[in-house]
């Protein structure tokens, strides 16, 4: 094996980045003492341990960080985790989004109890991705090394890193470094490209005070960018913050990009309000929830089969959150199954579908599976139910997924909205609703707004079977009032599908609107004859009364039965005129009163009620609310107590 000189182990550290290249996030994994921390330094020159406990026991406790760029010029924000089984939990908190795993084994030991609780973490993660080293090599002879790599191969069979690379390696002498870098080069060269143009996903897996800067979180940004200046939403808190500074590996920024391990200096928040786990996003990108639908993977090596209901720690991100796993079909799983399932809990988290998850037994703490998250935003649902509609969310093409959606919607949906609840980008959304359209599979009842056609169906089928059976009932009237139709179907249609639902059916002739009333577009409406002899009864009644007309409803008390009928029919033909909640005037009565305001208008500035009384005839009682609604239809105009000409 080659070495490398003391003076050169940091070489790759210190080539300078530039801003086009190629980003990773490698983390390291394995059992407590097995040299995770010396490999980082000898790969960066960084010691990791920065706690005064971690130096004082020599073993790593929290997190350490440290930047490393390859031969082949990747970026790569090294994360060291503990080996020690009392601090899996912390181990955690730095193993998702990691891209490439370093699984370190010390040669003199062989694999070990956490090298395969990490190496499950692992898989449950699905780091597909990653680079055996086995450090220590300088300890052993070429018999017990070549041993240790059969354990290795068969601890790595069947798995997603069968075909890993290991390398032999040693941090005292550098042996195997070159080798090293280079095997991680050739896995790094297969990482799926992260989202640069999503929103902004950042994982907070520190936080701290820097004076000068206040409130300050680290983390690996999981998608998109973040820039100084910006506002971004802390959450599961809901707490808007600003981004003061943007450092990447030390050096200030403009700003960070998506497979980076990024410092975030915070304005609008106290180190006391945030915490590791929390999430810092782009506004209104991720919602909060306590239930998630999730394929729950039991470990084979789980020791028993697990319940249908249990007390677990849920892992994702840099959290850790209690609460209740329970599966949605079976009685119990049995090792190394899968299983639909449901997270209920303790507190609110932060998922977006896809996202990898590591569970762990309540007490005694230790891994037991993980999975994948199908749905973020869930509602909880009994045991053996809606299974179908979940493994269309979990599996199905995003048109499937977005037709099983569609059919639980009540009201139109925004494209943005359904992109946040599908975990897909608005683009894609957009194309494949495109594409529902275009085959009738969807509709669009306006611009951006997306429904079931069984939905929109029903909502239109309700609304022309309510305006038919008004008709059949008041056939007097030209229809209903749409105000009170919507009314009668608030608990049938959202206002928001209703609204939609009504206007295609304007559009589309399957229903007539006159002012506020509608009725069926194909039964073209003509008021009884006898309606209209009652109306006319009504009209001479009023007419002869001159300006003293009775009140309306004794008017039509005394023509009798269809009285109130006639005088709906009359207001809404614009026979009749309703001039206070008493009063109500034939058209030719009006059209005479204006006749005569014009003329006086002529010949005279200003009209007071005592002139009113005067031209018309009538008391009090009857010319001030005459009054009152030549100012509303703006025949006079109201200065102090006198009236003066009107736009009309």
């Amino acid at each position: 094996m080659s070495t490398v000189r003391p003076g050169d182990r940091d070489a790759a550290a210190r080539a300078a980045p530039t801003a086009n290249s190629p980003l990773a996030i490698v983390g390291t994994a394995g059992h407590i003492d097995h040299g995770k921390t010396a490999l980082v330094k000898r790969l960066t020159g960084v010691d990791t341990d920065r706690l005064p406990e971690e130096k004082a026991r020599g073993i790593s406790i929290d997190l350490g960080f440290a930047r490393l760029v390859t031969p082949n010029g990747v970026q790569v924000g090294l994360i060291d985790v503990p080996g020690h089984e009392r601090f899996v939990k912390n181990m955690l908190a730095g193993a998702g989004g990691i891209d490439v795993v370093l699984l370190v084994i010390a040669a003199d030991e062989g694999v070990m109890p956490q090298t395969r609780e990490h190496f499950a973490i692992v898989q449950m993660l699905d780091i597909r991705r990653g680079v055996v080293v086995l450090t220590k090599s300088d300890r052993v002879e070429a018999e017990w090394l070549e041993l240790v790599r059969r354990d290795v191969t068969a601890l790595l069979a069947a798995t997603s890193l069968a075909t890993a690379e290991i390398v032999a390696f040693s941090a005292v002498t550098g042996a195997g470094q070159p080798e090293l870098l280079a095997a991680l080069d050739r896995a790094l060269a297969g990482i799926d490209a992260r989202e640069l143009e999503a929103p902004a996903r950042l994982a907070v897996d520190r936080v701290f005070t820097v004076e000068g800067f206040g409130t300050v979180v680290t983390g690996t940004l999981w998608r998109g960018r973040i820039a100084t200046g910006e506002t971004l939403e802390l959450s599961p808190a809901g707490r808007a913050v600003r981004v003061r500074r943007v450092q990447v590996h030390g050096e200030t920024v403009e700003h960070a990009r998506a497979g980076q391990r990024t410092a975030i200096a915070l304005h609008g928040v106290e180190k006391e309000q945030v915490e590791r786990g929390d999430w810092l996003i782009a506004a209104g990108s991720l919602v909060p929830s306590r239930t998630v639908d999730v394929r729950f993977e039991l470990l084979a090596d789980a020791g028993r089969a697990w319940p249908a209901v249990s007390r677990v720690r849920f892992h994702l991100g840099a959290a850790e959150t209690l609460g209740r796993l329970v599966m949605l079909e079976g009685r119990e799983l049995s090792p190394g199954e899968s299983a639909l399932a449901q997270m209920r809990l303790e507190v609110p988290i932060v998922a977006a579908r896809g996202d990898r998850f590591v569970v762990r037994a309540y007490s005694p703490s230790r891994t037991i599976g993980g999975g994948s998250v199908i749905e973020p935003l869930a509602e909880r649902r009994k045991r053996g139910t809606d299974l179908a509609a979940l493994a269309v969310r979990e599996t199905g093409s995003l048109e499937a997924r977005l037709l099983e959606r569609l059919g639980h919607e009540p009201r139109p949906t925004h494209t943005a909205v359904l992109a946040q609840g599908l975990g897909e980008s608005e683009a894609a959304v957009r194309e494949a609703l495109a594409a529902l359209l275009a085959s009738e599979e969807v509709v669009a009842p306006s611009d951006s707004r997306w429904l079931a056609p069984s939905r929109w169906n029903e909502a239109r089928a309700a609304i022309e079977g309510e305006v038919g059976t008004y008709a059949d009932r008041w056939p007097g009237r030209f229809g209903v009032m749409k105000g009170d139709l919507k009314s009668g179907l608030k608990s049938r249609l959202d206002a928001a599908l209703f609204d939609a639902a009504f206007d295609a059916l304007v559009t589309d002739g399957h229903l007539e609107l006159r002012g506020e009333r509608v009725r069926p577009g194909d039964r073209p409406w003509e008021p009884p004859a006898e309606l209209v002899r009652v109306l006319e009864q009504l009209e001479r009644e009023l007419d002869a009364a001159g300006y003293l007309v009775p009140e309306i409803q004794a008017a039509q008390a005394k023509v009798g039965a269809d009285g109130s009928e006639a005088v709906a029919l009359g207001y809404f033909s614009g026979r009749l005129v309703r001039v206070s909640h008493e009063l109500t005037y034939t058209a030719a009565q009006m059209e005479s009163l204006r006749a005569k305001l014009v003329a006086w208008f002529d010949s005279h500035a200003a009209l007071t009620v005592a002139d009113l009384r005067e031209l018309t005839g009538a008391s009090r009682k009857y010319a001030v609310p005459l009054l009152e609604h030549s100012d509303r239809v703006r025949w006079t105009v109201r200065v102090g107590d006198e009236r003066r000409r009107g736009e009309r």
